[in-house]
């Protein structure tokens, strides 16, 4: 356009210290019903631009936000090396992670120092989603062992602890050394949920008296204790870590990684996951609401082919990732303007300042209309079914986000969520045991079924009251399912 760009509107008018401070507490409670209440008031004064998305301004705390929910900005800022030059993670990051997570690392590290270290983190990984499957079979089998058939449970507690179970077992334990791992376990766990409080508390200063220590402080002793920790496994010759190394330059980088790849962050990320995924394949029954029609891992099943069964759960797990992905979106922070081109010549480009933060929203770009049409809202198993290359395809959404700086474990932890549900489905070679998991949609949240796109339309206020969104998307009341061993899990 030939006009100068505009900065992010803020709906409500100039930000104060006030509003700043409320708008902090109400991002925190629940980031979908803050930042679409933004979007549904700015549409509402802006009505020439209600079908847009627009970025929206916000103030948290006290540092100017640009919201960021459309598919092709999210694409243009992460892919983009011309925008990728002027953005920073660590910046943006640093008072959230760094003081957990110690730099130098992936999730912090920016520039031409980023692309070295994630190359030999990509090389160090390489083997192990082929080499998990077995025992992501064997820990699912003696998992659901442990509840019996035909008892209930918590669906995303359940998940919690499998997941807890399963990056433990990949991350801290060779095949010869499960029962080190596990003597570990409850160590690690305690430790991470400790540094994960303390990283999101919002009372985000370090007091550490006698009589009383703030979670911050006490995030900031959990760190150390499991630095040490990690140090001491990765140092144990090729024992209870499949990157040991008796490379002393090496132990630190390593250890560093293994206390983001253990993190309870990551071990959330992949319960949210499953949990959504589960529900998808045996609660929701497919393109609608009957419970009289097929549930989709019913659908899935029925199919005579092979490949027709991997390709339409592989489709289902690729729609459940972009309708629900575990995090709701990321940070940078702008080192120099960044122009984002309006979507359609009668909007107006718009100016995010040097020194502003953008927050890339993961689950509004998943759902825009200009790339998903009428039912960018809708769960639909069959999205990503019967097409080319579905894994890179661009309409996929920003689970593991995109670009440079996307998640290093996307591929194993795909496989991880694919190999536990085709063990439940049967359909991993070697067992023919399954786990069926029975509940009915009617007791599904409405926030929760708006989470996984079975119902669209739902309001702000509905996330708020039913969905958990930080540090990861979970429901706030427990879903409640039935589990079924249908044949001996031996």
């Amino acid at each position: 356009m030939t006009s100068q760009p505009r900065l992010p509107i803020l709906p409500y008018g100039s930000p104060t210290t006030l509003s700043g401070l409320s708008e902090t507490f109400t991002f925190h409670a629940s980031p979908e019903a803050f930042i679409t209440s933004r979007v549904l008031a700015f549409q509402a004064s802006n009505a020439s631009l209600a079908d847009s998305r627009t970025p929206v301004r916000a103030k948290v705390l006290n540092r100017n936000i640009a919201v960021v929910s459309s598919y092709d900005h999210i694409k243009h800022l992460l892919c983009d090396e011309a925008n990728t030059s002027k953005l920073s993670a660590g910046k943006a990051y640093d008072d959230l992670m760094a003081p957990f997570f110690p730099p130098p690392n992936l999730l912090l590290a920016d520039g031409p120092s980023h692309q070295p270290k994630k190359d030999t983190w990509v090389s160090r990984i390489a083997s192990l989603p082929a080499e998990t499957q077995s025992l992501v079979q064997e820990t699912l089998f003696s998992h659901f062992r442990d509840i019996p058939s035909e008892s209930t449970v918590d669906l995303y507690e359940s998940m919690k602890a499998l997941s807890w179970k399963l990056i433990l077992s990949i991350f801290m334990s060779s095949s010869d050394e499960r029962n080190q791992a596990q003597k570990d376990a409850a160590e690690i766990e305690s430790l991470q949920e400790d540094l994960l409080r303390g990283q999101f508390s919002l009372f985000p200063i370090s007091i550490n008296t006698p009589l009383w220590r703030s979670p911050r402080a006490k995030g900031l002793v959990a760190r150390k204790k499991l630095q040490s920790l990690l140090k001491g496994r990765v140092q144990n010759g090729n024992k209870g870590c499949p990157f040991a190394t008796s490379d002393s330059a090496e132990e630190e980088d390593i250890a560093n990684h293994l206390l983001l790849f253990t993190s309870s962050l990551a071990v959330k990320s992949l319960a949210s996951l499953l949990t959504a995924v589960m529900l998808n394949l045996y609660v929701y029954h497919d393109e609608t609401s009957s419970q009289q029609a097929p549930s989709v891992a019913s659908r899935i099943l029925s199919l005579e082919i092979a490949r027709d069964r991997d390709e339409l759960l592989n489709s289902t797990i690729l729609e459940t990732e972009r309708l629900s992905p575990p995090v709701v979106g990321i940070m940078r922070r702008t080192t120099q303007d960044v122009t984002l081109s309006a979507q359609e010549e009668r909007f107006q480009d718009t100016l995010i300042p040097q020194g502003w933060d953008v927050w890339l929203y993961f689950v509004g770009a998943a759902r825009d209309p200009a790339i998903f049409g009428k039912t960018a809202d809708s769960f639909l198993s069959g999205r990503y079914y019967k097409t080319a290359d579905v894994a890179e395809d661009p309409r996929s959404g920003f689970a593991f986000g995109t670009g440079q700086k996307s998640c290093l474990g996307e591929t194993l932890m795909r496989e991880v969520v694919t190999t536990v549900a085709k063990t439940c489905l049967g359909m991993n070679g070697g067992s023919r045991a399954r786990v069926v998991l029975e509940a009915s949609m009617n007791d599904v949240p409405t926030g929760v079924q708006g989470w996984l796109g079975w119902e669209k339309d739902v309001k702000p206020e509905d996330w708020a009251k039913d969905m958990k969104q930080l540090p990861t998307q979970r429901p706030i009341k427990g879903v409640t399912v039935e589990v079924v061993h249908d044949l001996n899990l031996e």
